[in-house]
């Protein structure tokens, strides 16, 4: 009785494949903000409540269990002495310019909150948690007593608040710009930094 060698026991194993690291997780989509099309859809549904209320008080009436006269009778005498093109042409261009007022703001693409980090993983971070990242940075610079940061999509504004004379503001301004540039870098798009330096007390 033959024993089967090392190479007939390994013969059919396949070898592991290489895992590529970018392949290990989809990056995620970045998150959006609401953007308009909420107001616009409270402001649609506002008004079915409208027509439902004038559903309900016309109801009452023709009913008797309430009398009063019905709103949608005291608008059509209302506007029964206006002959019928004068009051269908303004209600058309009303209604036209309304449509045209509110379909950018229904098609508006939603606005971005975030901006991504360079990761293949799909990170992201909030502008405001940036602007805040921004001033912790900008905190230990020397001479500097206040930082206030602003931060955008495509732009990050800082005001640093110094006790220093007015002629070390551009060297503070280097300096700042010098320890955000490791912090900026780390976005997938490099926002535009803007940095201006007050003086305190003047």
């Amino acid at each position: 009785m033959s024993t089967p060698t090392q190479s007939d026991q390994t013969g059919d194993v396949t070898p592991p494949q290489p895992v590529d690291p970018h392949d290990a997780m989809r990056a995620a989509k970045p998150p959006v903000g609401t953007g308009p099309a909420p107001l616009v859809a409270q402001l649609v549904a506002l008004g079915l409540v409208a027509l439902g209320v004038v559903g309900i008080q016309e109801a009452l009436v023709r009913s008797g269990i309430v009398s009063a006269t019905s709103w949608t009778s005291a608008t059509i005498s209302g506007v029964d002495g206006l002959r019928v093109a004068t009051w269908a042409l303004v209600l058309g261009v009303a209604l036209v310019v309304a449509g045209l007022l509110l379909l950018p703001i229904v098609v508006k693409r939603r606005p971005r909150k975030t901006l991504t980090l360079a990761a293949s993983t799909g990170v992201h971070i909030r502008t405001r948690d940036l602007a805040r990242l921004c001033e912790h940075v900008v905190a230990g610079a020397d001479a500097v007593t206040d930082v206030h940061a602003k931060a955008a999509a495509r732009r990050v504004r800082v005001t640093a608040t110094t006790v220093g004379p007015p002629e070390r503001n551009q060297a503070i301004a280097d300096d700042v710009r010098s320890r955000l540039a490791t912090t900026l870098d780390a976005l997938e798009r490099t926002p535009r930094l803007k940095v201006s330096v007050k003086n305190e007390g003047l």
